[in-house]
């Protein structure tokens, strides 16, 4: 009995280690809107779409795309919509690639007759 419990703690221990390593580079998806832009510090914090706050960090590596074209940091302030790809490092969000929304003008509503 005690070799059993043994083994199951042992594999325990492993499983748990083999999770935390693979959680490293894990690929994560952030949407929502940035709330402020720390460009000293290259980091960004926005406001997800479920209400809770994020921050994640660019690098030069990050790809900015703002619609079809390169965008950059600076295309970034509050109230800016978002949608961010990151990966885990170190307890820290770094952007692989952060797509800035564009809005589309909007179009007149056609006047109805009387």
């Amino acid at each position: 009995m005690r070799r059993v419990a043994i083994g199951i703690l042992v594999s325990a221990a492993v499983l748990a280690t083999s999770a935390l390593q693979a959680h490293e580079g894990h690929v994560h998806k952030l949407m929502g809107t940035v709330t402020a832009v720390r460009a000293d510090a290259n980091e960004v914090e926005l406001k997800t779409t479920d209400g809770k706050t994020a921050t994640f960090y660019v690098t030069a590596e990050t790809k900015f795309l703002k619609g079809s074209k390169p965008g950059a940091l600076a295309d970034l302030s509050p109230g800016t919509r978002v949608v961010v790809t990151t990966r885990m490092k170190d307890d820290k969000s770094f952007a692989a690639e952060v797509r800035i929304g564009v809005a589309t003008p909007a179009t007149p509503a056609a006047p109805h007759p009387h």
